[in-house]
């Protein structure tokens, strides 16, 4: 593989507005549909300081992705948001469209599921780029034009291939395009949803090594909306676990995934494979979601957990600090170094929860 670009000359006018601090409190999403209210999200807390990169991880279904359009504002008007997302301070869910159309590509960008999606097809990659460079900044055609070359160094595509169409691009390298774009106004923050779910395993690599370089090199905060707990192990150096809408555990990567103290990142954790090196056998969390339209009372992985008391069941438990950083929505950390010895154990999954 050759040697990637380094952010360094062509870099010199993205990297020069500074990386963000995001603070998210209370965050609370609910949908009213046909069976009665959904809480996709209930009552997230996430920061990210400047500079910084954050995994939002959990399976699909849990409201990861919810919190990522939260914060972007991209929910649909039906959508009920409460809470705060403070963008250097400044609180985007009270920002008039004005504001937004300001802050957004300029503070606070995207890197989309699919790019396919993101790509208009009829028009020029480079374009695209160049349009939306001229359409928020005082530069004229020209200029947009070198810079989306500049970005398409950083990226790792020649420069001619601005002159192509999307269709012309493997997966890989329109999912590099859309990384392009997302820098092309500088944007203190990335936010990357699930950038590499349509790739294989080979592309997904080339496309987060180089989402992980132009973060660090270019000093941007990023928060990395994903469901494999490996990519986060690899790439992210604090991690929040969510849950049925809710955060279970979080802190610094590091510490969260070597010792972890709630059952559901242990479980996480067993269900793939390298995040520490050893070989171990993969072990799946059975069971599903609960029911977000009537959520149960108490920890709501309680019926899904190995470990679940009646008081589990019965009583919520707060995020508390486990650790320098580190918080955890159990109600026994105390007993967590039990657990995740238990943990490791394919039959301590296979009985039937509430037995701890």
């Amino acid at each position: 593989m050759p040697a990637q670009p380094t952010a360094t000359a062509s870099a010199a006018p993205i990297s020069d507005r500074p990386p963000v601090s995001l603070r998210v409190s209370g965050l609370r999403v609910g949908y009213r549909v046909e069976q009665g209210h959904l809480r996709a999200v209930d009552g997230v807390d996430l920061e990210v300081n400047p500079g910084e990169s954050l995994g939002l991880v959990g399976e699909s279904g849990c409201g990861k992705s919810t919190v990522g359009k939260a914060i972007l504002r991209l929910l649909p008007e039906d959508a009920r948001v409460e809470g705060r997302v403070l963008l250097d301070g400044d609180d985007v869910l009270r920002m008039s469209a004005r504001q937004l159309r300001q802050i957004r590509w300029t503070k606070l960008a995207l890197v989309t599921q699919s790019a396919m999606n993101a790509l208009d097809p009829v028009y020029r990659i480079g374009d695209q780029i160049a349009e939306s460079i001229v359409a928020h900044e005082d530069l004229d055609r020209r200029q947009a034009w070198r810079r989306a070359e500049e970005l398409f160094t950083l990226v790792g595509i020649p420069q001619e291939r601005l002159r192509d169409y999307p269709h012309q691009f493997s997966g890989g390298m329109r999912q590099r395009a859309v990384i392009a774009m997302a820098l092309s106004l500088n944007a203190g923050l990335l936010l990357a949803d699930e950038p590499t779910t349509a790739l294989d395993s080979i592309m997904q690599d080339q496309v987060l090594a180089q989402i992980q370089r132009l973060q660090r090199e270019l000093s941007r905060s990023m928060i990395l909306v994903t469901h494999d707990i490996a990519v986060v192990a690899e790439t992210c150096e604090k991690v929040a676990v969510m849950y049925a809408g809710r955060i279970t555990e979080s802190g610094p990567t590091a510490a969260v995934l070597a010792t972890p103290y709630h059952p559901y990142t242990m479980g996480l954790r067993n269900a793939f494979p390298t995040i520490d090196g050893d070989r171990r056998e993969l072990i799946s969390i059975p069971g599903n979601l609960p029911n977000l339209l009537d959520p149960p009372t108490g920890c709501r992985f309680a019926s899904r957990c190995p470990f679940s008391t009646d008081h589990c069941r019965e009583v919520d438990p707060p995020l508390i600090e486990v650790g320098p950083g580190h918080l955890s929505a159990c109600h026994y950390p105390d007993q967590a170094a039990a657990f995740r010895d238990r943990a490791a154990q394919r039959s301590t999954w296979t009985t039937d929860p509430g037995g701890g």
